[in-house]
């Protein structure tokens, strides 16, 4: 059982508010961080995307909580270069966040925190179920590719 109770993309979004709610509305377009930060969010959103179609084509399970549908190790695509491309993608749309709402410190504080808890509460006991699915071959994937870049 994962140790997470809150799903990944609830807490990407009480961490993004974290972010958003001191900032200062509207956003403006001539904020020095704002193109920074919409490219990030476009980072984020195409290894998202990525990752997520990769999934779908190997036709397992994008549910972190749905261990009982995973039947392939997935180490294409995204995934031969981040073993949790879907979580780095939340951790660079929070920096965009910040940068778009002109929070650039808080943003780097925050998307620390959110790695260092997501990795403690959901990378580290999905690790242990994939290593218990997968064996050796999940340990080999492990060697070869970092778990965040």
């Amino acid at each position: 059982m994962l140790e997470l109770k809150v799903p990944p993309l609830i807490l990407f979004n009480i961490f993004a508010a974290v972010i958003i709610l001191p900032a200062d509305f509207p956003i403006r377009l001539d904020n020095e961080g704002f193109l920074v930060g919409v490219l990030l969010v476009a980072i984020a959103m195409a290894i998202a995307l990525s990752a997520t179609m990769t999934f779908k084509r190997a036709k397992t399970t994008v549910n972190p909580y749905s261990f009982d549908n995973v039947n392939t190790l997935v180490t294409s695509g995204a995934f031969g270069y981040s073993r949790n491309p879907m979580y780095l993608a939340m951790a660079l749309a929070l920096l965009g966040i910040g940068f778009l709402v002109g929070k650039v410190v808080l943003a780097v504080l925050v998307a620390m925190g959110f790695v260092s808890y997501l990795t403690k509460f959901q990378i580290l006991p999905e690790e242990r179920l994939l290593a218990g699915l997968f064996g050796s071959e999940y340990h080999q994937y492990c060697q070869q590719v970092r778990r965040w870049v």
